[in-house]
């Protein structure tokens, strides 16, 4: 398939470098005549300097013959206009990425769909949700929804005194008689494992597992013997995720604090939140964190657009304090990074972007895909069609990838975990955790639809 991305930064390179891999013909236009140049080296794509909000570039990139385009640039405005642009040029898909919530309210005097953009990708409220039910759920360090709410993936780190330490896969679907969660993946230091029976769940490791929305009250405690409440929440950076955030919560939790160094940034948060503490300050100042009452923080969160300043305010935040501590950082490098100096929660905004597109270009009939942090790998949702391969056949016999598991299955609304003696039915909802080099395997498994 042809597609067009306008917008060479971190989400537009890493949909490049996705989307050429798995053979589709890729476009890139940017204004930056560096970050094209760089791209141009780095991948096999077709890159063009200049403004995409001219015809005259769009044509030079191919739009003629391009199925779909992807506008990723920093500019909402520039993005509207290519969009708008794309559906004029008669290109059949068209993706923006939206981050002014204004322009989605439904009564914008701008109507989206008047403009022929089908598609408006915005990662705020998705993060915003996360941390939220992270808060929710004590002892998380990550969440997605899928299958309508009906399936929950959350993160964990193991600490020596986790219950789970040293049992194996096969002991703990022993104990978890009721099916109630699968542990998808272990992370371990470097490595991404998907477990098999006698795999042993070690201190310090990080694990993500599928859960029932019905019995994730349950699971915590499974986890950790005394999971962590969040009642004293300090938010440092009065963003759109910040003030989103403050919004949300405000009302769930004893005591929020918000942090702005900015006057009129600060005021204005003062005006708009009525029942959080707004402080007009430095939030990598001392002082001004222990008059947030950091000694009694259950949760820092440094939601900034500034990566630095997060990462800083939060490093000092645990240094002084017994807090935990999510930082938003928009470069997917520094996600690593963080996990490594202790910070429990990491927010990449941008992979929650490719995650959202990806979704439109997958093939077979995807519902949603989760990029996960630690590596490439993804959690697909999908519907399986009458005519698949997967369906009407034991799981043991279906070869699956190594590198793959099939979590989940939701039918009638209900979710079950799949045994080897489980059969996939036309209709049912499967989440599938996925390594990069089983992602096409999945995809072939779960559809016969051909794509050109």
């Amino acid at each position: 398939m042809n597609t067009l991305i306008v917008g060479a930064g971190v989400v537009g390179e890493s949909l490049a470098e996705q989307l050429s891999l798995e053979g589709h013909r890729v476009s890139v236009i940017d204004r930056d005549r560096h970050k094209i140049k760089k791209l141009g080296e780095k991948l096999d794509v077709l890159t063009v300097h200049g403004n995409a909000g001219m015809p005259s570039v769009l044509y030079r990139a191919g739009i003629r013959s391009a199925k779909m385009v992807i506008a990723v640039t920093d500019i909402d405005e520039v993005n509207l206009v290519v969009g708008m642009l794309a559906s004029k040029m008669g290109v059949k898909h068209r993706i923006v990425r939206i981050r002014n919530q204004e322009y989605l309210e439904k009564d914008c005097v701008i109507s989206l769909n008047e403009l022929g953009i089908d598609q408006v990708i915005n990662p705020d409220p998705a993060i915003v949700n996360a941390l939220v039910r992270m808060i929710e759920i004590p002892g998380s360090s990550d969440f997605a929804t899928l299958a309508g709410g009906q399936v929950l993936m959350l993160g964990f780190d193991i600490t020596k005194d986790s219950p789970l330490v040293d049992r194996t896969m096969a002991e703990l679907r022993e104990v978890g008689k009721l099916d109630a969660f699968l542990i998808l993946y272990i992370t371990r230091g470097d490595k991404v494992i998907v477990p098999k029976g006698q795999d042993k769940i070690e201190p310090g490791d990080n694990i993500h597992l599928l859960v029932s929305s019905r019995t994730v009250e349950f699971v915590a405690p499974f986890i950790h013997k005394t999971p962590r409440k969040m009642d004293h929440v300090i938010i440092a950076g009065a963003s759109r995720v910040g003030l989103q955030l403050a919004e949300r919560i405000q009302n769930k939790v004893e005591r929020v604090f918000l942090i702005e160094p900015l006057d009129e940034v600060a005021y204005e948060a003062g005006e708009h939140l009525n029942n959080t503490t707004v402080l007009k300050g430095d939030e990598t100042d001392l002082d001004v964190l222990e008059e947030a009452a950091l000694d009694e923080c259950d949760l820092f969160c440094a939601v900034s657009d500034d990566d630095h300043r997060n990462m800083m305010s939060a490093l000092l935040a645990k240094k002084h304090s017994p807090t935990s501590a999510a930082v938003l950082v928009h470069k997917p490098e520094y996600v690593p990074v963080m996990d490594s100096l202790g910070i429990e929660i990491v927010l990449n905004p941008r992979l929650v972007t490719v995650g959202e597109i990806l979704m439109h270009v997958r093939h077979g009939h995807i519902h949603s895909v989760t990029r996960l942090a630690e590596s490439r790998a993804e959690l697909l949702e999908m519907e399986a069609p009458e005519n698949s391969p997967a369906v009407k056949k034991k799981l043991r016999d279906l070869h699956f990838p190594s590198n793959a598991l099939l979590g989940a299955i939701v039918r009638n609304g209900k979710m079950q975990i799949p045994t080897g003696n489980t059969q996939v039915k036309p209709g049912d909802i499967v989440v599938v955790f996925s390594l990069p080099d089983a992602i096409s395997k999945i995809e072939k498994l779960f559809t016969r639809r051909r794509w050109f």
